[in-house]
């Protein structure tokens, strides 16, 4: 279906696998016309750029096709890198670089099944799992002037982050209706702080509570059956330092030497679970 506001929507094409493979050359198409529309209007726009690639099927467009020579998940990489170019280039030749901040970032890791592409470092498993391989994710940001060039960070930030901290950076005050689980990173983004605005996060698997990390330190009260995906009950919580143990292989490694993180972890989940309960729920339209 296709629809502008106060229209009708009508019928248009359907999402199968033909449509799958030019699908994303068209969305970088639109919102390059729209940047292009909206450079001389001298106004702030949003443009909010979702690839359906690299998630399976893997279907390359037919330009992309064969062009690596490495298999269709490669020629999906190098053109998904085709195509953020492109975007940015369009800011480029707007003269809109400097005053755009650009963030390319991933709701989870590699797909969690074993045919799936991808790969996720020495991060356990991939997505549907409460593991690394699941919760860490790239995330690049450009604002040139603003977000020191070519900085590394291990901090910790999460993609609920964004909100608050894009409504600080330009200036813009959120309602105060409801609740927000995101950080304000505006002074860590921009180099004013070398530290995160947060040093937790809990971790769900659907609506399922299964864990925290906190700092280096993750608890799992939960974890997923690798064989066939489900979520199972653990008997007793399991405790993992992951500087030492970043693979998740020895949970206890070196718990036993440094109980007192069971204090900061399950004040975490102690502070997310009151927040659930105060919390009167999503405003009304």
């Amino acid at each position: 279906m296709r629809a502008k506001r106060g229209e009708k929507p009508t019928e248009h094409e359907v999402l199968d696998r033909e449509k799958r493979k030019t699908m994303d050359r068209e969305i970088t198409d639109q919102s390059i016309d729209f940047i292009k529309r909206k450079a001389d209007g001298g106004k702030p726009f949003f443009v909010f750029l979702s690839y359906t690639q690299t998630h399976e099927p893997v279907d390359p467009h037919p330009d992309h096709h064969g062009k690596t020579g490495y298999g269709s998940f490669a020629d999906v990489l190098a053109q998904t890198d085709d195509y953020v170019g492109e975007v940015l280039q369009a800011l480029d030749d707007h003269k809109l670089k400097n005053n755009t901040i650009v963030v390319f970032t991933s709701d989870n890791g590699r797909e969690g099944i074993p045919r799936s592409f991808g790969f996720t470092g020495p991060w356990r498993a991939g997505m549907f799992s409460p593991y690394e391989g699941s919760l860490r994710v790239p995330f690049l940001i450009r604002w040139p002037g603003k977000v020191p060039a070519g900085r590394v960070s291990n901090e910790m930030m999460h993609a609920v982050d964004l909100l608050p901290t894009i409504a600080a950076i330009i200036g813009s005050e959120l309602p105060d209706d409801r609740v927000y689980d995101g950080a304000d990173q505006a002074a860590f983004l921009t180099g004013e702080s070398s530290q995160s605005a947060r040093e937790s996060v809990v971790i769900y698997l659907g609506n399922v509570l299964c864990g925290v990390k906190w700092r280096n330190w993750k608890l799992l009260l939960r974890e997923m059956d690798e064989d066939t995906y489900a979520i199972k009950e653990m008997a007793y919580p399991s405790v993992c330092n992951l500087i030492v143990d970043p693979k998740e292989e020895v949970p206890q490694l070196n718990y036993l030497n440094d109980t007192w993180v069971d204090f900061p972890l399950y004040q975490v989940l102690e502070d997310h679970e009151a927040s659930i309960e105060e919390d009167s729920g999503a405003p009304g339209p």
